[in-house]
């Protein structure tokens, strides 16, 4: 095959050039109205090897000479295009760019930026970037109503201490002309409310084996039990919104992992220990490993802070030389829980789990001695810096009325302390038979033991969780009696029972989803909780008034209108164990969503 041939496929792609080039060439007057010089195009083709000289020569040779019309013939010519930029008088000229070097250059970006996008993994049609493969959302909105109905023959002697603990001091001295009386929890009224709760995360897989959660939440308080947001609380404005969960997740074994942040509950409870609703702040690792195909073993350890003493905690209004900071009162929990999960056929599964859970320095500690007047004492943050109902108290200052002219004329300053210490011993057990995927039976049980309760030490220092009054002598008159309160009637143990039936047994219950449309459970259970078993702050917030030291009955149920989309009901009838009488039963209806 000779030159010329070799060239004329080149010539087919360039045609359009070469041609309008030639016609250029042969007429004057339009090459003018153009300004483009087709001998340059074919120089700069023949420069850049496109074509050879002999073609360009051929070319010039045989292009076509078209004469001007005669109206063009006639037009004065026009002067020359200066070359492209901006003149002295600010006009701007743009060259003409032929429309073969515009597709050259188009043809070069374009491939230059899909080099770029496959480096970076831009998105391709039907396909999303690669980072936001590694990030997914998911969350639940409940709208609930609440009733809370208190028995006619409540009494009403119960003071709020977590009221009390979160304000200024409470003066107990009644015998003050200034007395106030501390403020009592409602045991009378009856009360309806309508609450929201929205939850909405985001998980994001960093590498193989590293992985962050983040959720927000709303919230009215500051709850380690509840993001519950009672509807009209701000007289129709808005709701807060919490930072409800934030970690950071190491798998370095399949069969391991370590929580590190605020993380969701790592053991395997009940609400007779921690509610459903609670986070864990801290670190905690967890590992599972199989013995067998119907055989596994399971735990979990931790270590997590409950209260941080503020930096700068110290003394107000002491006398000259006493002042200065206080020693720290930080509280943590120390736990860990391990056990086993028996699959002897597909059918039937048995787990039971053992857990130690030690609240290290949560006890109230009385202050050093602290005169009436000091606005704070040396051990105020060791009072709970949240609670519910049940647990005894006792008051932890010290108070002191050196160069007081009459004492029982002044007030009596205080905080209330937990009175026991909590290390408690769970044991958790659940049986289920699942004959299908559509039906299930789970019969779970819960034991709680507090093994730092000491009755003599509650004894000597309670001020609630007592007995029945009781008649003895007057010590100031021999023929006399007076009414007082009976001896400390609190207990350290509880234990709590739960038959559910079903399709979907866990429905409604935490953080589970996946439930599909038709599935259903409905379960009955019953718990007994002594007033300090377990911490109050941390136990069930629905039952009785949330807390502790309360016993009785539970029904309810749930069925899935459509896919993860829930309706459920719950009736709870609960009495108080120690003191006086305080019974409460409280109904809730639900609607829950997931995604």
């Amino acid at each position: 095959m000779n030159r010329l041939s070799k060239s004329s496929s080149r010539l087919k792609a360039m045609l359009m050039a070469c041609a309008s080039g030639a016609v250029l060439i042969a007429s004057p007057a339009a090459a003018q109205e153009r300004r483009v010089d087709g001998e340059k195009i074919l120089e700069l083709l023949v420069a850049r090897g496109v074509i050879s000289q002999d073609d360009a020569d051929t070319i010039i040779s045989q292009a076509e000479v078209v004469e001007p019309a005669p109206q063009q013939a006639q037009a004065p010519s026009q002067p020359p295009v200066p070359p492209g930029g901006v003149a002295a008088d600010g006009t701007q000229t743009i060259p003409y760019v032929p429309q073969v070097v515009r597709d050259q250059i188009k043809e070069e970006l374009r491939e230059e930026l899909g080099q770029q996008a496959q480096a970076e993994g831009w998105s391709r049609p039907g396909e999303t970037p690669e980072w936001t493969r590694r990030i997914s959302l998911y969350g639940d909105v409940r709208a609930r109503y609440e009733g809370i109905f208190m028995d006619d023959g409540n009494a009403d002697i119960f003071e709020d201490f977590g009221a009390i603990n979160r304000g200024d001091p409470q003066n107990i001295n009644d015998s003050d002309p200034a007395y106030i009386p501390p403020p009592f929890l409602n045991t009378l009224e009856d009360r309806n409310r309508f609450q929201l709760r929205a939850r909405l995360g985001l998980k994001a897989q960093i590498a193989d084996w590293v992985s962050a959660d983040v959720r927000i939440a709303t919230g009215n308080e500051r709850s380690p039990v509840s993001t519950n947001q009672t509807m009209g609380t701000f007289g129709g404005g808005g709701y807060e919104i919490w930072l409800d969960r934030a970690s950071i997740q190491l798998t370095p074994t399949e069969s391991t992992a370590i929580d590190i942040g605020r993380f969701s509950n790592p053991f395997w409870t009940s609400e007779l220990l921690f509610d459903q609703d609670m986070n864990f702040d801290g670190i905690a690792v967890s590992g599972r490993g199989n013995v067998g195909d119907s055989f596994a073993l399971f735990g979990t350890a931790g270590a997590f802070p409950v209260f941080n003493t503020d930096l700068n905690f110290g003394s107000r209004n002491a006398p000259e030389g006493t002042g200065g900071p206080y020693e720290s009162q930080d509280k943590y929990l120390f736990a860990a829980q391990a056990g086993f999960e028996f699959r002897p056929t597909n059918e039937i599964n048995l787990r039971l789990a053992g857990g130690y859970f030690h609240f290290d320095n949560v006890e109230g500690q009385v202050s050093n001695p602290c005169y009436w007047y000091e606005l704070t004492c040396s051990t105020d943050a060791s009072r709970p810096a949240f609670q519910q109902f049940g647990n005894t108290m006792f008051p932890i200052r010290d108070v002191i009325y050196e160069g007081a002219p009459d004492p029982t004329l002044l007030p009596e300053n205080q905080y209330f302390g937990l009175a026991s210490k909590f290390e408690i011993l769970n044991i958790h057990g659940a049986l289920e038979y699942r004959p299908s995927d559509r039906f299930g039976v789970r019969l779970e049980g819960d034991f709680v033991k507090n093994l730092g309760w000491d009755r003599d030490v509650l004894t000597a220092r309670a001020v609630n969780n007592l007995g029945p009054q009781i008649t003895i002598p007057d010590p100031d008159n021999a023929n006399g009696t007076i009414t007082v309160d009976g001896p400390y009637a609190g207990g350290d143990t509880g234990w709590h029972v739960r038959l559910a039936i079903g399709s979907a047994l866990d429905a409604g219950q935490g953080n589970v989803t996946g439930a599909r449309a038709g599935d259903w459970n409905a379960w009955l259970s019953y718990r007994h909780l002594e007033s300090d078993a377990v911490l109050d702050a941390f136990a069930d917030s629905d039952f009785h008034i949330g807390g502790t030291n309360a016993k009785g009955w539970q029904i309810g149920g749930n069925y899935a209108i459509a896919p993860n989309l829930l309706f459920g009901a719950r009736w709870m009838s609960a009495e108080e164990i120690a003191d006086a009488p305080f019974s409460v039963d409280r109904g809730f209806v639900d609607l829950l969503t997931r995604f």
